[in-house]
């Protein structure tokens, strides 16, 4: 099997780590991996020295017409059977080229996000849309119920063999921000985007009861309004000492962070999925999110994690009563690692996509 894989972006996100995931394990199944991407980008990085064939090309603004004919003659020379399209701005120029190329390949499109390319004439166009929710699947069938039969749910899965608690020393964050020793933290991952300013308002009410919590989030505080909005309301309530920033963080000190947190929570209504929500449960963290988003699917009847119904003072209500019970906490971060183990594994996501990539060979 031949797949050549499309991503445009200019950073690297969920997705492109996703791929980091994905290709590797295909290439071990014996599947030939193609990769067309932008020139200079993380991507470029990350295969540069892997058995995946990497394709830069540069497809926006005066390049667009003559990426699709390069996409073509990669389609032609690698004698691809599927092009699997990663992100919707891709759709146009991966459809066409796939069209135009005489290989008659197999067309499909990863849907990781809610906002996905509303077109419904391009999206019937696919042979096949794999997504990573149930919520992105109901958002998909509600703007076009002819969708359904196209679409499957594979669900992602981390690499376990780097999620190991107790072989993670816990104090990285603590010490690094000169907390005391009685101190709590709830973290975070994600940038300002995903609506953390809420949780100010449910951090103002759990230093009522807890004066020594602290917010850590992992994340790039960029200069916009977002930040301004987030700045004001932490100054507002009186917590601009208890907001930590750690930034953006390799893998290895991701996991350092993860083993400083007492709980990981999640206030973000419209995400897909949310890796790092694994990640966390993986070393051990309980979990409080709201329950909204495709964050239900990896949430919904564990042991590790509590899916909250309502707003702040509903969050603030379940955080309180889990940081005054150490042993529902103990017992949640026991039970994180055989959950993720059981069904978010890396290799039964890399065999759900063999199946998958299989049902679309013609």
């Amino acid at each position: 099997m031949k797949i050549l894989f499309v991503n445009n972006f200019r950073s690297r996100g969920g997705g492109e780590e996703f791929l980091r995931e994905l290709l590797p394990g295909l290439l071990r199944k014996g599947i030939q991996i193609g990769l067309i991407c932008r020139p200079n980008t993380p991507l470029v990085e990350m295969f540069k020295n892997s058995e995946v064939k990497l394709h830069p090309i540069q497809r926006s603004g005066l390049h667009a017409v003559d990426a699709v004919f390069k996409t073509v003659k990669v389609i032609r020379d690698g004698g691809y059977e599927i092009v699997n399209i990663q992100r919707s701005h891709d759709i146009i120029q991966g459809w066409l080229a796939a069209m135009i190329s005489g290989r008659k390949p197999s067309v499909m499109y990863t849907v990781q996000v809610p906002e996905f390319l509303r077109s419904r004439f391009l999206l019937r166009r696919m042979d096949g849309i794999a997504t990573i929710s149930r919520y992105i699947r109901d958002r998909l069938t509600a703007f076009d119920p002819a969708l359904a039969p196209r679409i499957s749910i594979v669900h992602y899965g981390i690499d376990l063999d780097k999620f190991k608690p107790a072989a993670v020393p816990r104090g990285w964050l603590r010490n690094r921000f000169g907390l005391p020793h009685e101190a709590k933290i709830i973290g975070t991952v994600g940038d300002l985007w995903k609506n953390q300013i809420e949780f100010l308002d449910v951090l103002a009410m759990l230093r009522k009861q807890f004066p020594h919590v602290y917010y850590a989030i992992v994340g790039l505080p960029k200069q916009n309004e977002l930040l301004r909005d987030f700045n004001t309301r932490m100054q507002t309530l009186g917590l601009t000492d208890a907001v930590l920033w750690p930034g953006r963080l390799e893998k290895d000190d991701m996991l350092s962070f993860y083993a400083d947190l007492d709980l990981a929570v999640s206030t973000y209504r419209n995400e897909g999925f949310g890796i790092w929500i694994l990640e966390a449960m993986a070393m051990g963290r309980p979990v409080v999110s709201f329950n909204a988003g495709g964050i239900r699917d990896s949430l919904e009847g564990s042991p590790a994690g509590t899916l909250v119904d309502g707003e702040a003072k509903e969050m603030a209500a379940c955080i309180a009563g889990l940081l005054q019970d150490d042993q529902r906490r103990s017992a949640m971060a026991i039970a994180g690692p055989q959950w993720v183990y059981d069904r978010f594994d890396r290799q039964r996501m890399i065999d759900d996509y063999v199946r998958y990539f299989s049902s679309l060979v013609k």
